[in-house]
């Protein structure tokens, strides 16, 4: 009985062993292999595009218009595509991958339907030969930085699918400049976003240089963080006074607490985390952000004020905000916990990598820290409407579990 129970397994173990020879590496569930270094890139004048595949986002390509607004790819030979990344520079795209039909013209195979700075359509059939990008919906040109080429297979995990802004976030943050998120906020979004799975609302003040918008996203999308991110619209300028800061053109009182009032009514946050209120190092414009948020939480919930905006979003109180490095009512947040979403990689280290992300930003004095004189593990409940913290350890603590999406896990 024994051998035959052995004669049985072997059988078996050989059987599955055929399998895995003859099936494909996509059924399996393998990345898919990237193409790109061996396609051609053209433009529809028939100029071959090197900039689109050097790996850098400080370099373009800006179509023209309508018809000459597409982009054309030659195919490795014997190779078949099965998705397309693209990555926007400064301004996103909706796109069509086409690809020539048995009658010569071209038929779409493919769609990306948002206007993101990072864009993935999967092709519903691979596709050999050429291929053409062509603006979608209401996009008229393309300014591209980077685009990935895919072979069939499984969409490896670091391409950029981004779900829509939170239409009600359980976390916001609300950071001054890219690279601010994991400077200074730590291992928020990590614990967040990517290990508790809430709603988490990332929004940048400062929207700085295009390249630098890109980096955010790999940042972000390192950390968990799934829905897309809101950027403003204001300069970027450094002066150390708040009261300067609010002097320099486009940061006026009014305008910076106008739009610091409708992301609290559009997003809905019940808790907010944002910058210290001396500026960590002194920067006016991680004053300001301190400045408005504290401010406008009774905006926000004064139905008063901003009609149009009450019209549109409807009033919001925010339960709780947190300042980093402020005085009082201390959290100390412990960022070195292992974490189940990320292998056990705790958020600390979760942040280092997203800082790795902020490219143009690697030369400069500051590194992600829990201590120090920018102690990233250190905020202050500047706001409650919900009671004063007991354990401090946790932003979250005193909201109720039915205030939070669904999705949230603890």
């Amino acid at each position: 009985m024994p051998e035959k129970r052995n004669g049985m397994l072997l059988g078996a173990y050989i059987a599955l062993c055929a399998l895995l020879v003859l099936f494909p590496a996509c059924a399996l569930g393998e990345p898919a292999r990237e193409l790109t270094q061996s396609c051609v890139f053209q433009t529809s004048d028939h100029k071959t595009l090197t900039c689109l595949s050097d790996g850098r986002y400080d370099t373009r390509w800006v179509s023209g218009k309508d018809s000459a607004a597409r982009l054309e790819i030659t195919l490795p030979e014997g190779e078949t595509c099965g998705g397309v990344y693209i990555l926007f520079s400064g301004e996103g795209a909706a796109f069509d991958v086409q690809t020539p039909g048995d009658d010569g013209k071209w038929e779409t195979v493919a769609s990306c339907q948002t206007d993101y700075l990072a864009g993935y359509a999967a092709l519903s059939r691979a596709c050999a030969g050429r291929l053409r990008i062509v603006p979608a919906g209401q996009s008229r040109r393309f300014r591209m930085a980077q685009i990935h080429v895919f072979a069939p297979g499984e969409t490896p995990e670091w391409v950029q699918r981004w779900q829509p802004p939170c239409e009600k976030a359980d976390l916001l943050v609300l950071a001054a400049h890219p690279d601010d998120e994991v400077l200074f906020m730590g291992g928020t979004l990590p614990t967040y976003a990517g290990e508790r799975g809430l709603q988490v609302q990332v929004c940048n003040l400062v929207p700085s240089t295009q390249y630098r918008q890109l980096e955010l996203l790999d940042c972000l999308w390192t950390c968990g963080v799934r829905h897309y991110p809101e950027f403003g619209s204001f300069g970027d300028v450094y002066k150390t006074s708040l009261s300067e800061m609010y002097r320099q053109s486009g940061w006026s009182r009014d305008a910076v607490y106008r739009y610091i009032t409708k992301v609290i009514r559009k997003y809905k946050p019940e808790v907010v985390v944002t910058h210290d209120i001396d500026g960590e190092y002194g920067h006016g414009a991680h004053k300001v952000c301190a400045d408005a948020m504290l401010k406008c939480i009774d905006r926000a919930a004064d139905p008063r004020i901003e009609a149009r905006q009450v019209k549109e979003y409807g009033v919001w109180q925010v339960k709780k905000l947190y300042l980093h490095l402020y005085p009082e009512n201390v959290v100390d947040m412990d960022w070195r916990v292992p974490l189940g979403a990320f292998g056990g990689k705790t958020a600390f280290a979760i942040a280092q990598e997203g800082f790795l992300c902020h490219r143009s930003q690697l030369h400069t004095k500051y590194a992600v820290e829990d201590f120090g004189p920018y102690d990233n593990s250190l905020f202050g409940l500047a706001f409650s409407a919900v009671g004063a913290d007991a354990e401090k350890n946790d932003f979250l603590e005193n909201i109720p579990p039915e205030s939070l999406s669904s999705s949230a896990a603890f």
